[in-house]
């Protein structure tokens, strides 16, 4: 099952190695700490150059991460995940977008515009070749397949994503990152109660071959040219691109499933995906599903009992067995399967027994004795695996070693988290 899904690009990756790795010498982490990523200087933005004579919007980390979260309003509690999950996700939903939605498509989801709640961003998701691009800050996510989108979708399409934390998700971030260059993943056992985790998912798919994504809001922004290309390839030119929201990923710590695994997943697809009615903007999404457990109870078959699916969307997959994914998943796992290795050292994930993957992993606990748990938060073990990764690269002896761990982060690079991978 899962081990089959790391294999499905590396293929296409090893004719490049050798020449891709020699140029990202000159775009290794080591320079792109001259002025930001080194222990005393701020987390970077991007490593990626703007495209010449660019007077759009500049992607702005939000780093100013608070030692303690204000108060604020959590208006999914008047819900019970469990029994109200439409309402309960759709909440959260408000929540996020208060404050983010503008008038201007392009600058909406700008933390520094908001005037209602803060928004944080994670650092140290700007290396390799599915770094943060310049424009909003979207890394290259999974590609999706052939008909995995729609039924027709002929092609395989690239796809790019922005994530974002609310206050109290930021304070363990600042915590885990105090000293930029000593990560301390411990800070990130436990994130608390009501931290929200939301990301914003791009597809550079047309309408032509995944039509339900007429009217959904376009960004501009400076990715590989190639949008049917999906391995990474430092020798590709960069073009700007529209991409069009798909989907929305959200998590939010809750108490009230601690017996499962102390987090609820939802996602939406835009448009209410194939058959969905017709509209436009932001607000024109519907939830995929909800799921607070992996329910490894029914694995031998049976109705699952921690997943609810939306019987008003038809996606062509969603996760296994039924279990909850989104449209840029991978159809042989699940939300909360795939952020339950969230830890450090970052595990593989290999093997093929379901026993294994889908499990309900308490929050706070590893997903692997012996490690340490990044509570669910992928974005915070990606962070802190890419870090580690840099300073192998800039402390490698040799130019033939540093070569050699080069090509290493390329391959890594073939996989991104939602395909298995450590790395973005």
């Amino acid at each position: 099952m899962r081990f089959m899904k790391l294999s499905l690009v590396a293929g296409a990756v090893g004719v490049t190695l050798l020449s891709a790795a020699a140029l990202l010498i000159d775009r290794t982490p080591a320079v792109a700490q001259a002025a930001c990523d080194g222990p005393t200087t701020p987390f970077c933005n991007s490593t990626v150059p703007l495209p010449a004579g660019w007077k759009g919007p500049v992607f702005q980390l939000r780093q100013d991460y608070p030692a303690v979260a204000p108060s604020d309003q959590q208006p999914w509690l008047a819900f019970d995940p469990r029994t109200q999950p439409d309402a309960y996700i759709k909440s959260v939903l408000a929540y996020f977008y208060e404050g983010n939605l503008r008038p201007d498509v392009e600058t909406s989801f700008d933390p520094k515009l908001n005037t209602v709640r803060n928004w944080y961003n994670a650092p140290w998701q700007d290396q390799g070749t599915n770094g943060r691009e310049p424009v909003h800050g979207l890394t290259r996510e999974r590609t999706s397949r052939a008909n995995e989108l729609a039924a027709g979708q002929s092609q395989q399409w690239n796809n790019y994503a922005v994530g974002f934390y609310n206050a109290p998700g930021a304070v363990v971030i600042g915590q885990m990152w105090k000293d930029h260059g000593h990560p301390n993943p411990a800070a990130a056992g436990s994130l608390p109660e009501g931290t929200v985790a939301a990301k914003l998912l791009f597809t550079t798919a047309t309408v032509q071959q995944v039509p339900y994504l007429a009217g959904a809001p376009t960004w501009k922004v400076y990715v590989y040219a190639n949008p049917n290309d999906p391995s990474p390839k430092p020798t590709s030119p960069r073009a700007v691109l529209e991409v069009r929201l798909l989907q929305i990923d959200i998590a939010v710590k809750d108490s009230r499933v601690a017996s499962t695994t102390g987090w609820v997943f939802g996602t939406f697809v835009y448009g209410g995906g194939p058959g969905g009615p017709s509209g436009s903007g932001w607000t024109n999404v519907a939830p995929v599903g909800v799921m607070w457990g992996n329910d490894p109870g029914s694995l031998a078959g049976g109705p699952l009992k921690e997943t609810w699916l939306n019987p008003a969307v038809h996606m062509p997959h969603v996760g296994f067995q039924g279990r909850l994914n989104g449209p840029v998943d991978n159809p042989s796992s699940s939300c909360l399967s795939c952020h339950a290795t969230a830890e450090s050292p970052a595990g593989q994930m290999i093997g093929a027994d379901p026993k294994r993957w889908f499990q309900n992993v308490p929050s706070g606990t590893p997903f692997d004795p012996g490690r340490q748990s990044m509570d669910y938060s992928l974005q915070l073990a990606v962070g802190l695996a890419d870090f580690q990764q840099a300073q192998k690269i800039k402390s490698a002896p040799t130019p033939t070693l540093r070569a050699k761990f080069l090509q290493e982060r390329i391959m890594q690079d073939s996989r991104p988290p939602r395909d298995g991978g450590p790395l973005h």
